[in-house]
């Protein structure tokens, strides 16, 4: 694969965002001070800070690739209650807008050598979010650390045998190996290719009216993840 030079990213409001539009989700569960996926997709404008992920905010950016627009949506850790309530209210509000999602990828870092009940707790949360019907339009990226001691590549399978993730594979679901260059960025989402579905929390919310807790993601939420405040803003409608 030929030299990859990112692209330059830019802010974007949701009202600037279109159903022809590439939109793309991207989940982060990677470790504070890694390299994050979307720096090696994109580069920020000159004196622009580095994306943090220690916000409940959901950040878009836009950019340019081959003359097609593609709109980023980054996002922080599932798990956290706070941060999950806001990525359901964007992704209600952009399906309520008709824009529907190319893809879903999901970054896990690989930092010792086993996979931790709350990594299997994130894949199941992403199989519920996403739907067996959208099960196509989802990556699951593992990043690798060779300075680990004791790593064992086989390893960085493991988390495909939970039993939720397999029948999500089975569905169309697929995992890919990141390494860390934008080349392999870049083949990734050229991968999700042009399809655009609908997550099934986004039809619950919209076509099914469910309030967040019902619906199939949110009742796999633990309550001690929702939080007091973000429970009682969600029910309150802020």
């Amino acid at each position: 694969m030929s030299s990859v030079t990112p692209p330059t990213r830019t802010p974007v409001l949701m009202s600037q965002i279109t159903p022809d539009d590439v939109v793309i989700l991207i989940i982060e569960e990677t470790e504070p001070g890694t390299n994050n996926f979307i720096d090696k997709l994109t580069k920020p404008e000159e004196g622009a800070e580095r994306i943090s992920f220690n916000t409940e905010k959901v950040c878009e950016y836009e950019c340019y690739y081959a003359g097609q627009r593609f709109i980023f949506v980054v996002t922080p850790r599932l798990l956290q209650g706070a941060v999950f309530r806001t990525i359901a209210k964007w992704l209600e509000d952009a399906y309520r807008r008709s824009i529907e999602l190319t893809g879903v990828i999901h970054i896990h870092s690989i930092t010792n050598n086993s996979v931790s009940a709350e990594d299997v707790q994130s894949v199941k949360l992403l199989c519920h979010l996403c739907g067996n019907n959208a099960a196509d339009r989802v990556r699951l990226v593992t990043t690798t650390c060779d300075q680990v001691e004791g790593f064992d590549v086989n390893n960085v399978e493991a988390i495909s045998e939970i039993t939720d993730w397999r029948l999500f594979i089975g569905a169309g679901a697929r995992p890919e190996r990141f390494d860390d260059t934008s080349e392999e960025a870049w083949k990734i989402v050229e991968g999700l290719e042009n399809t655009k579905k609908a997550l099934l929390l986004q039809e619950e919310l919209v076509d099914r009216e469910m309030r967040l807790e019902d619906t199939t993601v949110g009742k796999h939420i633990r309550p001690e993840r929702w939080g007091i405040l973000s429970r009682l803003t969600w029910l309150l409608g802020y």
